[in-house]
């Protein structure tokens, strides 16, 4: 590093640190942390301010250089600037284009809402259905009955809660010890 010192044009007497470029004034700042250009001249890239929070408060704020910076507002998720890149309404737009189809579809006619009616079914009434389940499994036993519970839900003759009611009273007959069970189906 070579100083160059001459003498100022300003202050007679006083000696000056110029510019290796365009023998402008240097600082003697600049100078003192080894800068021969002065701002205008160099070509060092500027340094920028990172705000850190090593905890919830008493932040400080950390030399970077400007790449590193927008490292770190990317990752930080206390970036005090609103650099970071939108998300969601504010990237796409599609609040706007909400509210451009809203305003188009006041003078449209409403579409219709079509409410289906519910299908009409006509089910064995309940004690019909116990009726013929108990005969079925007096003549064919367990297995089958509940087979027969499930081929009347299936070609829908009985409900489905109704078929768990036939299915449970089968389960309940069949827990009984056969002497009971006679006396109680005959």
């Amino acid at each position: 590093m070579s100083k160059r010192i001459k003498n100022s044009k300003h202050r007679p007497g006083v000696n000056s640190i110029v510019c290796s470029e365009c023998d402008g004034p240097l600082d003697e700042h600049r100078y003192h942390l080894g800068y021969e250009q002065c701002v205008k001249c160099s070509n060092v890239e500027k340094y920028s301010g990172h705000m850190v929070y090593p905890h919830k408060t008493g932040g400080y704020v950390q030399p970077v250089k400007s790449d590193t910076k927008d490292n770190l507002k990317r990752l930080d998720r206390r970036s005090t600037s609103s650099s970071k890149p939108a998300k969601g309404i504010w990237k796409d737009n599609s609040w706007d284009r909400w509210l451009d189809n809203y305003y188009k579809s006041l003078n449209k006619p409403k579409k219709k809402r079509v409410v289906w009616k519910a299908p009409i079914v006509n089910y064995i009434s309940t004690n019909d259905a116990s009726k013929m389940v108990c005969d079925y499994y007096i003549k064919w036993g367990y297995d089958r009955s509940v087979e027969y519970c499930n081929d009347l839900y299936r070609r829908e003759k009985i409900s489905m809660v109704s078929k768990s009611k036939l299915i449970s009273m089968l389960t309940d007959y069949q827990m009984l010890p056969k002497s009971i069970r006679k006396k109680l189906l005959t």
